[in-house]
């Protein structure tokens, strides 16, 4: 059954609740008062790119500083750059860590030799 989330219409309480979709609204768990359910994103929804979630795995979370509390309470990729720049982290710019152009057709050369390579050593 699916998580649905509900807001009290008499104590402002949100909880959650696991119930069929055309489930009655349940009672407030606080009050008792009449509840309505909330439209809301699957907790698995990231408006986000997915890498932001390995960045704030390795952000301080006992840090107190202002740029550290603003990433991790919205980690989005404005507060990331903001993180980065109160870290000291420089982000790369425009053509910065890229390979050479010829990087790539000496892997593409080495992989072939070792195909060829593999194939005869398996031909015998």
């Amino acid at each position: 059954m699916p998580l649905y989330d509900f807001r009290c219409e008499s104590c402002g309480r949100t909880f959650e609740e696991l119930g069929a979709a055309d489930a009655p609204a349940p009672a407030c768990p606080g009050c008792g008062g009449g509840t309505s359910r909330l439209v809301s994103v699957g907790r698995g929804y990231r408006t986000d790119a997915d890498w932001i979630a390995s960045v704030t795995a390795v952000a301080d979370k006992d840090s107190r500083a202002p740029h550290v509390r603003a990433f991790l309470a919205q980690p989005t990729r404005r507060t990331y750059r903001e993180w980065m720049r109160g870290e000291g982290i420089r982000p790369l710019e425009d053509g910065e860590g890229e390979r050479p152009r010829d990087a790539g057709r000496e892997t593409a050369r080495r992989v072939r030799r070792e195909v060829r390579e593999r194939f005869a050593a398996r031909r015998g």
